[in-house]
């Protein structure tokens, strides 16, 4: 019988997530991350294949709990203004986890995707490409006939908000203030 282990792989994960907030990728090493969750080193080094795996697992996690509010409040909107409302998915979502929003906006996905498995690269290109996939169908549904709607949308629910977010990363976490600064930018985006 095995021993028990001293950390799940999503809290590990999690914890790495943490780490390379804090510290920056370049700084996270795997000494750092056991650190971070309160484990030994061996402990992760038993459950990861290679820092790159878990650094992959760190922006993929990240993705997909942004991505998951994002698709869905952007399906569930009927309307421009509705439209609007889903540019606030992203200080919402930092706020709410300041890691991930720090992984996902103050780094580029290719630094955590470097040298990870093909698998974890194939899957972290599918949550962009879903993600990109809803603002089309979204463009198709809340513009249809605009020439340029998918770039209309890009720039009011990801450029904005992108914009906005970034000032205050890594070191603050964007106050809820922001918000009516961003709703109001991304109104006029696709009023424009």
């Amino acid at each position: 019988m095995g021993r028990r282990a001293h950390i799940s792989d999503a809290d590990l994960v999690a914890a790495a997530g943490r780490a390379c907030a804090r510290l920056g990728l370049g700084r996270t090493t795997i000494d750092a991350i056991a650190k971070e969750a309160g484990v030994p080193v061996g402990s992760v080094y038993h459950r990861v294949a290679s820092r790159s795996a878990l650094l992959a697992e760190v922006w993929i996690a990240a993705a997909q709990g942004f991505g998951a509010k994002f698709l869905e409040q952007l399906a569930e909107a009927k309307s421009l203004e509705a439209a609007a409302e889903v540019a606030l998915v992203t200080p919402r979502f930092t706020r709410g986890d300041h890691a991930g929003g720090v992984v996902l906006l103050a780094h580029r996905r290719d630094d955590f995707l470097e040298g990870a498995p093909a698998p974890l690269r194939t899957r972290a290109g599918e949550l962009s490409s879903d993600l990109q996939k809803g603002i089309t169908e979204a463009a198709r549904r809340l513009l249809p006939g605009e020439k340029r709607g998918r770039e209309k949308l890009g720039i009011a629910l990801v450029g904005v908000p992108y914009g906005a977010v970034r000032v205050f990363l890594p070191q603050a976490t964007p106050p809820a203030e922001l918000d009516v600064v961003i709703l109001a930018a991304a109104r006029a985006a696709l009023a424009a």
